[in-house]
Order: C-alpha cells, then sequence, then structure tokens
C-alpha cells in the first residue's frame, strides 16, 4: 500500500475537519494517547499470559488497536503542520539516518549495539529513499525502520510499550500553561513532529515483532473507518415479500403509563403486546424498552419481535418464517436490546454516578465503540441482521435511546416510524382511538364573561406558548376543557396549582391529548385513562364542556 493512498484515506475521513485547528489539535492529541493505552492494554493480555500461550501470537484486538493508533498519527501530522502535512514516514527516516550517521558519542554508541554492518545497511538502503507519499510503499518503511532496533522479541515489546507512554506526555505538554511547563523539565520541549516520528517508529517495531505488515493494518483500518461512514442503506429485508408480509412503511405506535408504572403501546387504537414493567428492582424506565424494536423496524429494517405483534411474519416462506421471524429471531433481539441497554447504564453510572439512572444513555455517538458494534453484530451472525452495516446500528442505538429517555421523562408519547427514510420521531401527544371502559365524567362552565387574564393564569408555560390559545373563543375552550377533566378526576377543587399541572393539547378539531404532572398524573394512571372525549356547547351567557375519561383497564 502507498502512504498516499492512507494519508488520502485520514484525510477524508477526519469527520472533525470543520472544526478550528484547537479543536482538531485537542481531539487528535487525546485520541492518540486513548489509542496507545488501548495498544499497550492489547499487548498486555499476551506478555501477562504467556504461559498460557505464546506471546509471540498476535489476533485482531493488536492490529485493530495499531491500526486506530497510527491514523490518529496521520491525523496529527496533517493538523500540526497547518494543512501542509510533513511526510511522516521520510521524515523519519531522515530522522534515522542524521542520528545514526552524526560523528558523535551518540551515534558511536548506537553502531556499537546495531554492528557497524547493519548500520551500513540501514544507510545503504536508505540512501533513495523516496521522498514522494505516491512513491512510498508503507512496508518497505516498517522493514528499513526496524532494521534500526536496538533490541530483540520480549525486551523490544516492552522497550516500545513503556517509550510510546513517554511519547504520549510528550505530545500531551502542548496542553500545559507556560508556567506548568516551564516548572515541569522531566521531559523536554521537542518539536511535534520529531516526537510523531518516534510513535509511527515504535507502532511499526510493534508490527514488525508480530509479524503483521503496515499494509495490512491499514486495510483493517481502513475497513473499519469505513464502516462506519454513512454510506448506502441496507435494502428492506422483505422487500420482495407480499405487503401482507411487510413491516408498514409509515406508521404510529403510542405508549402509555398506566396503574403501576405499566406500560403499554397502541396501534392503530389497539393494544399492541402486553403491558410492561421494568422487571427491575431498580426504576430504570426498562418498560419503555420497545421503543428500540421500533428503532430496529425503522433503521435497520429489522425485528423480528416487532412483525410478530404486527401479524407481518413472513409465512409464505416457511424457513424464513422459522428462522427469521421465528421465536430465536426474537429471543436474540431481546438479548440485544438487553446488551444495549446494559451498556449504556455502565457508561452512564461510570458518567454520572448515583444519577446515571435517570440519565440519557448514549448521549453522544462517540460513546458506542466500534468493539462494542462487533459485539453485537455477533449476536446476529446466523440472521439476516448480520447485512446491517456498523453505522446503521450505531443509528439505531442513538436514536432508539433519544426516543427511549423522551419517554422515560414524558411518561408517554406517539412516536412515528418511516422505515423509507430510516427516521423516528417523537411528540408527547397522545390520543388512542380506543372504546374502552368510562372511568371518569366531569362536566364545567366558562362564563363569557369571565376575565381573559384569570383565564391565561390557568394555562400551562406550555399552553401558554401555542398560538392556537391567541384568541379569547380558543382560549375559553381549553380552559372549559381542563377544567371538565378535573372535575371529572375529582380534582376540581384542588386550586390553580393543579390546572398548572394539566396540559390539553388539541390533536384536531374533534380529539385532544391529556398529560398530566403530580397528583393529576396520577390520578389519570390510578383510573387507567388513555382517552379524554369531550363535548362542547354554548348558552347565552357561557361556554359547556363535558369530559368522559376512557379507561383500558390492566389486567
Amino acid at each position: 500500500m502507498l502512504v498516499s493512498e492512507y494519508q488520502n484515506f485520514v484525510a477524508e475521513s477526519d469527520q472533525f475537519g470543520d472544526r478550528s485547528r484547537p479543536e482538531r489539535l485537542d481531539i487528535s492529541l487525546y485520541g492518540l494517547a486513548g489509542e496507545v493505552g488501548s495498544v499497550v492494554a492489547a499487548i498486555k493480555k499476551r506478555l501477562l499470559g504467556k504461559k498460557e500461550s505464546d506471546w509471540r501470537l498476535t489476533n485482531e484486538e493488536i492490529e485493530e488497536e495499531l491500526g486506530d493508533a497510527f491514523w490518529y498519527c496521520f491525523q496529527l501530522a496533517n493538523i500540526i503542520s497547518d494543512d501542509r502535512p510533513v511526510n511522516i514516514l521520510t521524515y523519519d527516516i531522515d530522522h534515522l539516518r542524521a542520528e545514526i550517521g552524526a560523528e558523535n558519542d551518540r551515534a558511536r554508541r548506537i553502531e556499537g549495539v546495531l554492528t557497524s554492518e547493519r548500520s551500513q545497511k540501514f544507510m545503504e538502503d536508505t540512501s533513495d529513499f523516496p521522498r514522494d507519499e505516491a512513491k512510498i510503499e508503507v512496508d518497505s518503511y516498517q522493514a528499513l525502520a526496524f532494521l534500526t532496533a536496538r533490541t530483540a522479541e520480549e525486551t523490544l515489546v516492552e522497550v516500545c510499550l513503556a517509550v510510546l507512554w513517554q511519547l504520549n506526555a510528550e505530545l500531551l505538554r502542548q496542553k500545559l500553561p507556560d508556567i506548568e511547563r516551564e516548572l515541569n523539565r522531566t521531559l523536554p520541549d521537542r518539536d511535534m513532529n520529531d516526537v510523531l516520528a518516534e510513535v509511527i517508529w515504535h507502532l511499526s517495531a510493534l508490527a514488525s515483532i508480530y509479524s503483521i505488515s503496515l499494509s495490512s493494518i491499514f486495510k483493517r483500518n481502513m475497513d473499519k473507518v469505513g464502516a462506519r461512514r454513512r454510506l448506502a442503506r441496507t435494502p428492506l429485508f422483505d422487500e420482495k415479500f407480499k405487503k401482507s408480509e411487510q413491516l408498514p412503511r409509515q406508521f404510529e405506535i403510542a405508549f402509555v403509563t398506566l396503574g403501576d408504572d405499566r406500560a403499554r403501546m397502541y396501534y392503530n387504537g389497539k393494544r399492541l403486546g402486553d403491558p410492561l414493567t421494568d422487571n427491575s428492582y431498580e426504576n430504570d424506565g426498562y418498560r419503555y424498552h420497545d421503543v428500540m424494536h421500533l428503532a430496529n423496524a425503522a433503521v435497520l429494517g429489522w425485528s423480528p419481535v416487532l412483525r410478530k405483534l404486527l401479524g407481518k411474519k413472513r409465512r409464505s416462506e416457511p424457513k424464513i418464517d422459522e428462522v427469521e421471524d421465528g421465536a430465536r429471531a426474537q429471543i436474540v433481539e431481546e438479548a440485544v436490546i438487553k446488551a444495549i441497554h446494559s451498556e449504556g447504564l455502565r457508561l452512564a453510572r461510570l458518567d454520572q454516578g448515583e444519577d446515571a439512572e435517570r440519565a440519557r444513555l448514549f448521549p453522544n455517538r462517540n460513546d458506542i465503540s466500534f468493539r462494542f458494534l462487533q459485539l453485537i453484530r455477533t449476536f446476529v451472525s446466523d440472521l439476516e441482521a448480520r447485512e446491517n452495516l456498523f453505522w446503521e446500528w450505531e443509528e439505531a442505538i442513538f436514536v432508539g435511546h433519544e426516543i427511549f429517555h423522551e419517554l422515560r421523562t414524558e411518561g408517554q408519547g406517539t412516536i412515528t416510524i418511516d422505515m423509507e427514510q430510516q427516521s423516528l420521531k417523537f411528540r408527547p401527544e397522545v390520543c388512542i382511538d380506543i372504546n374502552g371502559s368510562v372511568a371518569a365524567f366531569g362536566s364545567a362552565v366558562v362564563p363569557f364573561d369571565a376575565s381573559e387574564d384569570d383565564l391565561r393564569a390557568l394555562l400551562t408555560n406550555i399552553e401558554k406558548a401555542r398560538a392556537e390559545f391567541g384568541d379569547i373563543d380558543s382560549l375559553r375552550v381549553q380552559i372549559v376543557r381542563k377544567l371538565a377533566i378535573l372535575d371529572a378526576l375529582g380534582l376540581g377543587e384542588e386550586g390553580l396549582g393543579l390546572h398548572r399541572a394539566l396540559d390539553v393539547t388539541p390533536v384536531d378539531s374533534h380529539r385532544i391529548s391529556v398529560r398530566g404532572a403530580g397528583a393529576v398524573e396520577r390520578a389519570l394512571r390510578g383510573r387507567h385513562i388513555v382517552r379524554f372525549r369531550t363535548t362542547l356547547s354554548k348558552s347565552s351567557s357561557a361556554i359547556h364542556c363535558t369530559a368522559l375519561g376512557m379507561a383500558d383497564p390492566v389486567e
């Protein structure tokens, strides 16, 4: 592989290219520091486990971590040279030639270790090392640089790991304020290109010890990074099946919370699945985890669980029905979602401690590591979802947990799924056209001469922001509905505080969505109310409203 090929790839795959130079430098410095730590961790397992296996044996983890470190090295070379990147491989060869060819005690000491024959061979073989990245083979650099290794085998591994930590510290000196750089002289201040060249040499030496070519490392890294880039989506798995066996391309699912913190889903005015609790000692909101099935369907085009709930199993092909849509595939999907949730909680606890239970899981896409995505892919290795790209899995996890958090916050909501756009959208309003049992009945009257200021005082902050309540007629309708609903819940005499704890949102000219907080929320949930119907009428002096609360009891 030519160094120019990899260098161009790093530049193209740098997702922070639009940031300022200081921001990019920080990202690169910390990124390289972290990846050096990962290289050390991966090799440590081999060194400390040498009684069980040969420490010389490489594995995918070592190769992958070396690739990540090299990526940041090339990115850093681009940044520190003000977008006129130094050819860091040629730079290192020149540095080595100057060091070995010098007339001083250090050069003579190095020659004594290398032997004059190896020193001479290096100087001869590098005399015409190309200056143009388009002509440099990365494996040629690796072979030439390794000629200057002053130790070998396990000792060289330990030298590389120790020196890489030291070089990391030198690079991070860039972050110290002037006073600290002046007072902390344990490490010198050197040109960053000098330090970076040494980092490259020691990473390359580790690759040589483990008999991995740089071209192989770079190719694996390109495949890995490319796997998270947003390319064309995976075709929908049921595209060739008849419509009755396809997941609907656009649809809505409503979530409500009923008594005893049970969540229930509704589709087209009907129950979807069984009511769920957290099934946990902690109130971690897992009762809303079904939103992850919706995210899987929208982004991946895959959800055996949702396919069963919606009656969309592909029965026309018995083997597909058995393997892809059957019980085992459904169990796998549930296991995947639980593994993702557990990883999100683990990261949240590391970041927020005791507050993790209410935290937004996976608030940043970078929280979803590539290694974790690889693990998730192993769950579905024998199912059609193995064809989904890593970026699709990342998107499903990120967007799904974004809406999961909103559901936990609101306690209800309507999710709009668009499989063609690979999108999910959340709104807190819920209006379920269900013919349940009557659980509450109330009425209210608002006189026409009621003060507008007095009426507006009964609105929530959310309601005040809505344009539809700007005129007096719409304001009266809004307030009389609120009063009738509070009366139906037995809360009509509780005072101003409860009026501001009830939000009534018009969905259309006939339907409303009701949300409550505090006592209002407890009353709604306690009676298992999922919908209110209101009827309006006018007399000569007032507007009247009756409110009927429809319940869907939990068995």
